[in-house]
């Protein structure tokens, strides 16, 4: 047993480690039974291009890569013409820079299996894509598809939250992310700090993403309401070597005494190749980098009359705030200097030609620092003033008295270690079913936040602070899917079915710091908080075919969910339990280029961790959670319409969500100290309209375009009781939900790219990204833009150059890739509460052999 110390004076832990080796028996078990099983297979492998061949026969794509049931029927018709033949095929490969080299010919035998989520609209980026775009990190890589919005406030940033369709950036736990199959969603946290562990995964593993969006697919569970992120990672073919780096730069001048130049830059090194029948694949990525400002101390709780002890003060900047208040701004934190080091194995076991093992370790160190704190205010004698340490006011500036809060000054330090394992299976078990199994275990071993409650240069610095402490943050799940083209022998029906299993654990202390660098105080026992999850389903899905191009699917997912050994503010809470089964439907006809498919699903999403029994405190906020939260129950709707073009595809999707119950974190006070708390909305509707254009060479010519747009109404259809708000300036008032738009949700996005290849080394990108204003308060309340707090609309205007080389070095074929790019081209300000970043220059260089 592993026992693992979190910080000195702080308490020890021990991870759930007999839930996890219980999970990894069962996987091992059930996986080599069937392994065991299996007979011989014909060796589908060519030797001499060391490369495991894929088996297709007349086999036909959507625009994304997925196999639909029509278009599967057609597959397996051609695929029985062609039985006991071998076809030879010429592969062409895209390298990572873009560049194709035609590979040695393999044997094609049969169909592969179609992808499971058909049911639901789905967008997919290729590497070839990726490298078009500025993406120093994983997250950066989905920023232009559609319906769809990242919260990311500075390269690096650890809290880059995801928002799909009706889900906002702060309903975390309505989106899904997995990386070949291991979980990266946070289902431990629901809010800013509950973004999926993104940077897990380093940005050029990716092979390719599938965006899923919706509940329509009984494979995932009701945390998929927004939708589903699924990565792909390379894994080597032959011996190969990968580096790259960059560096980038961002100029920043927005209020006061703000203005400055960030910095940062990235490095990875891979290395992989393939010895018969296994496969290694190692890489290293770093991230250093430094944002800009992210908040601004400001006192917007009204300006007051000067009294005579209060103190002059000049540098301080008159602003409204988003409710129209007249403020006044007199600091901002300075940079966030952001490290992350990822180191990450996999290795690939051929078990037999059609089943793979692989298994993936991963390792990430993160730090994150504030430090350079600044102050805008100078006293009469030329000083820094401060404040008085005291909740009211004592500065003056230009007739008015305001309050200065000490603790705003204070530097930060945070450090974060986790570790990521997973083992899968994955294949052909037989002529006819296939597997996948995976079991996965994420833990972060040290996660220590300290904050200062005075800067070190403050005349009253007491050297005191506190000390967050997740002593316990983990999870385990294990996934088991079947899935056969041909149930009972019959090629008109299809299933696929699984068992899923995931436990999630996360303890919480806080500490005082007595000496904010060096001692650790006494723990405030009403501050800890702890709690575990549970959640066991099971889920099938049958296709049927039926006349030319038609296909319907029924499936339905079952789950029992428990949450246990809560502490909320130190105190034990009852255990609870849950069920809830989960039905979908979906219809499709695909004559010729067109498709139709409506779909339907209903979807239940438990509460998580952080909302059943996290309440936290700062000097500045008070989050509470609410061990009674009802589960969402939601009932979804999609119609697409797509017709096919010649590399390329045109789609309008008519989307409806209405969830009842909706679980939302809802502010009571603002000011200089803000209130949340979660609570359940009885009724809410999300109506929207998405159209999408795809095309590579557009007629013929050496343009790539691509544009999204949606238009989606949320809303607030039964608010419930009212609401009692307490406003910055103390005065209270009482409104009612019903009827108010839904936070963080803009009624109008799009995203264009396009690419212009002015040969085949060189090529040049222009990318647009909008959003129109939404609201950050619940009452709608807040209309003021362009200022901190926000939540602005925007035009980001991106741009981006790739000029590649071939080359001979150390007498090994190379190839090399020199970018340069450019985000934000305009030098536009806007706000996502925080400020995103304004201008920011990108150089970039690769090389691989």
């Amino acid at each position: 047993m592993i026992i693992v110390t979190k910080h000195s004076g702080a308490a020890t832990r021990r991870p759930a480690l007999k839930t996890l080796m219980s999970a990894v028996l069962m996987a091992l078990t059930s996986t080599a039974a069937i392994a065991e099983s299996l007979p011989d297979q014909p060796y589908r492998v060519n030797k001499a291009a060391g490369k495991q061949a894929e088996t297709v026969v007349g086999k036909e794509q959507t625009s994304q890569g997925q196999t639909t049931p029509a278009t599967a029927k057609r597959s397996a018709q051609s695929a029985n013409e062609e039985q006991g033949k071998a076809e030879k095929a010429t592969t062409e490969e895209v390298n990572e820079d873009n560049s194709a080299v035609i590979m040695d010919e393999m044997v094609v035998t049969e169909k592969a299996p179609r992808d499971s989520h058909y049911t639901s609209p789905s967008t997919r980026v290729t590497r070839s894509h990726i490298e078009r775009q500025n993406a120093q990190t994983t997250e950066e890589v989905l920023k232009y598809q559609p319906s769809l919005q990242i919260r990311q406030r500075y390269i690096g940033d650890p809290n880059g939250v995801l928002g799909i369709r009706g889900a906002d950036m702060f309903s975390t736990a309505r989106n899904m992310v997995f990386a070949d199959g291991l979980p990266l969603h946070n289902q431990l946290q629901a809010s800013f700090n509950g973004a999926p562990r993104w940077s897990m995964v380093g940005p050029n593993e990716i092979d390719s993403v599938d965006v899923v969006y919706g509940p329509f697919s009984a494979e995932y569970s009701g945390n998929s309401i927004g939708g589903v992120v699924n990565m792909k990672t390379h894994m080597p073919m032959k011996e190969e070597y990968y580096m790259e780096g960059s560096f980038f730069v961002q100029p920043w001048k927005f209020i006061g005494d703000d203005s400055g130049t960030f910095q940062g830059h990235r490095e990875f090194f891979s290395f992989g190749n393939r010895f018969d029948d296994l496969t290694v694949f190692l890489s290293y990525n770093r991230l250093d980098a430094e944002s800009q400002p992210q908040s601004y101390f400001i006192d917007n709780t009204g300006l007051g009359t000067p009294k005579r002890t209060d103190t002059p003060v000049t540098g301080a900047v008159p602003v409204f705030d988003t409710r129209g208040t007249p403020s006044l701004i007199y600091g901002d934190t300075g940079p966030e200097r952001v490290r992350s080091d990822l180191v990450k194995l996999k290795l690939g076991y051929a078990i037999t030609p059609d089943l793979e093992a692989i298994f993936t370790g991963a390792f990430e160190e993160r730090t994150r620092r504030t430090e350079f704190q600044r102050n805008y205010l100078t006293d009469a004698k030329g000083a820094p003033f401060y404040g008085d340490d005291r909740n009211s006011d004592d500065a003056v500036f230009a007739g008015s008295a305001f309050n200065v809060v000490n603790s705003g000054f204070g530097p930060s330090d945070d450090h974060r270690q986790t570790l990521q394992l997973g083992l899968q299976f994955k294949g052909a078990i037989t002529d006819t079913w296939n597997i996948d199994s995976t079991i996965s275990y994420l833990d972060v071993f040290t996660d220590n936040r300290s904050s200062a409650f005075f800067s070190p240069n403050d005349p009253l610095n007491k050297n005191t602070g506190q000390l967050q402490v997740f002593n316990e943050f983990n999870w385990v799940n294990y996934d088991l899917k079947l899935g056969t083209k041909e149930l009972f022998g019959w090629e008109q029906l299809e299933f696929l079915g699984g068992y899923h299993f995931d436990n999630y654990t996360l303890g919480f202390q806080q500490f005082d710091l007595t000496d904010y660098a060096n001692q650790v105080g006494k723990e405030n026992v009403g501050r800890r908080n702890a709690g575990e999850t549970m959640t066991n389903a099971l889920f099938g899905q049958f296709a049927y075919h039926f006349l030319p191009d038609w296909d319907l699917t029924l499936g339905a997912r079952y789950e029992w969910w428990s949450g246990e050994n809560g502490i909320a503010s130190g105190r034990p809470l009852p255990d609870r339990d849950d069920e809830a089964i989960s039905p979908k439907a979906s219809i499709g006809f695909e004559p010729d280029n067109w498709k139709f498919r409506y779909s339907f699903g209903r979807a239940y999403r438990f509460p998580v961790i952080a909302e059943l029994y996290q309440n936290l405190q700062s000097p500045t906020s008070i989050t509470t959670a609410n061990a009674l939260l009802n589960a969402e129950d939601g009932w979804h709707h999609n119609f697409m319409v797509e017709y096919g073009l010649p590399d390329g595809y045109v789609r309008v999707n008519v989307f409806r969500d209405d969830v009842r119950n909706l679980i939302q974190s809802v502010r009571r006070a603002s000011g200089v100290l803000t209130e949340s708390a979660f609570q359940n909305i009885p009724e809410t509707s999300t109506t929207g309209v998405e159209l999408i254009y795809d095309q590579q060479r557009v007629l013929g010519s050496d343009f790539d375009l691509s544009f999204n747009a949606t238009w989606m109404d949320a809303i607030v259809e039964d608010g419930g009781p009212d609401i009692v708000f307490t406003e910055a300036d103390g005065r209270r008032t009482v409104f009612n939900l019903t009827g108010k738009q839904r936070i963080r949700l803009p009624e109008w996005r799009f995203n264009v790219f396009t690419t212009y290849h002015i040969n085949q080394a060189w090529d040049v990108s222009m990318a647009g990204r909008y959003t129109n204003d939404s609201f950050n308060d619940i009452d709608n309340g807040d209309t003021v833009n362009g200022v901190f707090g926000s939540q602005d609309g925007y035009f980001f205007l991106d741009f981006k150059t790739n000029y590649r080389f071939q080359n001979n070095i150390f007498g090994k074929d190379t190839k090399s890739r020199v970018s340069f790019g450019i985000n934000n081209l305009t030098d536009e300000t806007a706000f996502v509460f925080h400020p995103y970043p304004q201008r920011t220059f990108f150089i970039e260089g690769a090389l691989s052999f």
